[in-house]
């Protein structure tokens, strides 16, 4: 082992979480687990562009991150406070992808180097039943648009010589079959992001961009909580098959993200699927 003091100084051993001068671009921005991570990404350094379909929505989203910023990074959690932007993309064409993806770099003056791809979503039918329409959506959304935003933003690292870290949101369903709500094409969409990862982090790995998936559990969004309003027979079934016995907050997937962004903690991590459920994957 190298006695090299250079080797053994504090900031080469200890990880760093912070994420000065860079810029993070998070789809599904004006989503629950966005809004949390959002918010985080501000409080270490970064500069964050919410990308989501609705502007107006997105755009306050922008707002009360910048105001969450202003109140709580100030005191013992002093931090410079980054710019937040917000954008209207519809992460399943790619053409909008990339106008989008370029117009950020432009606006913000630097190229992003973190991607989190939160933009998705589920829906329940008996496959036997399942709209053909319906089908090609989810598709195109969950699948191909993850490969659309990933591929845009490697672009620009790549032609800048630039590395990067790219944070894909996968889920539990990728690897198991939820039960009991039928959901066949939200697990195909989602099995599908966690090869796309791997393949993605072997053929960029020479560009130095690191790939890698974050595959939740159950979380408890506004969405999810909309859900089960009414249906307490569906959240006992969900938390009777987590070890944890219970669903997860979104700021529970903070430390998770920080780890895979960080490209001191996570350097030598890529194509990898991080599974945080409770524990509902080992039964």
């Amino acid at each position: 082992m190298s006695t090299d003091s250079q080797y053994w100084a504090y900031d080469n051993i200890v990880p760093s979480f912070r994420l000065d001068g860079r810029l993070a671009i998070l789809t599904g921005g004006s989503g629950g687990l966005a809004a949390v991570v959002a918010r985080a990404l501000l409080a270490k350094g970064a500069d964050v562009a919410l990308v989501d379909m609705n502007l107006e929505r997105t755009q306050q989203a922008a707002k009360d991150v910048l105001i969450w910023g202003e109140e709580q990074m100030k005191g013992k959690n002093e931090s410079p406070i980054g710019q937040v932007s917000a954008w209207a993309c519809n992460i399943g064409d790619a053409e909008s992808v990339e106008l989008t993806f370029k117009a950020i770099n432009e606006h913000h003056a630097k190229i992003a180097d973190l991607l989190v791809n939160s933009a998705g979503y589920a829906e329940n039918f008996p496959a036997e039943e399942y709209p053909a329409a319906n089908a090609e959506a989810i598709m195109k959304v969950n699948g191909l648009g993850a490969f659309y935003v990933s591929q845009s933003f490697a672009r620009a690292l790549i032609a800048n010589n630039k590395p990067g870290s790219i944070i894909l949101i996968g889920s539990m369903s990728g690897t198991i079959v939820n039960d009991p709500q039928p959901q066949c094409m939200y697990n195909m969409s989602k099995a599908g992001v966690i090869h796309l990862c791997r393949s993605l982090a072997v053929e960029w790995a020479k560009y130095n961009i690191r790939v890698n998936t974050l595959s939740p559990g159950y979380i408890l969004t506004p969405l999810t909580r909309n859900v089960i309003s009414g249906h307490a027979d569906m959240k006992a079934e969900w938390e009777s098959k987590i070890p944890m016995k219970r669903m997860a907050e979104p700021k529970e997937f903070v430390g998770s993200i920080l780890y895979l962004a960080s490209d001191s903690a996570s350097s030598y991590t890529t194509g990898h699927n991080l599974v945080v459920d409770g524990g509902y994957e080992c039964w």
